[in-house]
């Protein structure tokens, strides 16, 4: 059996991630495989009546911590001090949108009956997102895989089972939307073995958004991958560890 954490970063989130917290409650609950579980939320300054709301909400419960930024810093910081606060023996990433069930779960869990390993990558069935998007998507998923000779169909999929204590060793940079790539990275630089399984998404609408800030986010996608390529080279010739 396994213990497990579900660590999320949510910004205005509400009521919607209540209802994933509790969805994700009652999954640990019924299911035969999990003996503790607890949900980890790091509220990334949203208004103060969402994150009031938020933390009412889950008062009385001490399987959901709640933690909040004193400004806006980004879903990577976010994820990564709610991170630091997973104190089980699996960590689970997630986003905090409800794009990917929790059935998905049983997926990772029979995958690791199968094979001994301490990371789940997982690989979208679909990717809702816009043309743009998920054209660059698929773009740096090419680019990583070349970067860290890895073979991962889903380079930049956030939604990730990962032992606890590898987790929190990391030394994660990504401050803001390349966190996945951030954090598939280094769990590929820290040599422990991974698999990968497929998920499934719920049915969502194409995010819209405005062309200077998807241009905005290409060039930081851009930007944090050609820092990952150097920083695999420097490594490679032993100028850094």
């Amino acid at each position: 059996m396994k213990s497990i954490s579900i660590v999320t970063a949510a910004f205005n989130e509400c009521p919607g991630i209540i209802q994933l917290a509790n969805e994700w409650l009652a999954f640990f609950d019924q299911h035969p495989d999990i003996s503790e579980g607890e949900v980890v939320i790091c509220d990334d300054h949203s208004s103060l009546d969402q994150y009031e709301s938020l933390r009412d909400a889950f008062k009385e419960n001490h399987r959901v911590i709640i933690l909040r930024n004193d400004v806006n810093e980004g879903p990577g910081f976010s994820l990564q001090k709610a991170i630091k606060q997973a104190k089980y023996a699996w960590t689970l990433i997630t986003d905090s949108d409800g794009q990917f069930p929790i059935d998905n779960v049983n997926q990772m869990l029979q995958a690791l009956e199968n094979q001994d390993a301490a990371i789940v990558f997982t690989h979208r069935n679909r990717k809702y997102d816009n043309e743009f998007n998920r054209f660059g998507q698929k773009v740096s998923n090419q680019l990583c895989n070349s970067i860290f000779k890895s073979q991962l169909q889903d380079f930049s999929c956030a939604f990730k089972l990962v032992k606890t204590s590898l987790l929190q060793s990391l030394m994660l940079d990504a401050r803001y939307m390349n966190y996945s790539l951030d954090h598939t990275g280094k769990l590929l630089n820290s040599s422990a073995k991974w698999i990968e399984t497929p998920v499934t998404c719920r049915v969502a609408e194409a995010r819209k958004r405005n062309i200077s800030s998807e241009i905005k986010r290409a060039k930081n996608r851009f930007l944090y991958i050609v820092y990952l390529f150097l920083t695999q080279y420097l490594k490679k010739n032993r100028v850094i560890f």
